[in-house]
């Protein structure tokens, strides 16, 4: 099964991913492909649907301090990246 993946706002999260060192940027790509092809939540990936008034959003660890932020929709199997922030800053 193939799952969509869009982003909410592609110029910032472009513009935060062209920052990140190498290595992260690498990280980061080959999540993204393996929610394409796994669903939202792929192996190997340290995953967690997050709570209170951000509940429906996911988290991805891209490394020890990255994270990525995305919504699930189901019925057309579609995920949104909604963020990719280093954990300080994630949950403001």
């Amino acid at each position: 099964m193939v799952w969509i993946v869009k982003y909410k706002n592609k110029r910032k999260i472009d513009n935060v991913v062209s920052k990140l060192r190498p290595s992260t940027q690498t990280s980061l790509y080959n999540a993204i492909e393996d929610l394409k092809s796994e669903g939202p939540n792929p192996n190997f990936w340290e995953t967690t649907e997050l709570k209170g008034k951000l509940k429906g959003i996911y988290r991805l660890k891209i490394d020890y301090r990255h994270r990525m932020f995305y919504e699930v929709s189901k019925n057309i199997l579609t995920i949104t990246i909604v963020e990719v922030s280093t954990r300080e800053k994630a949950y403001k």
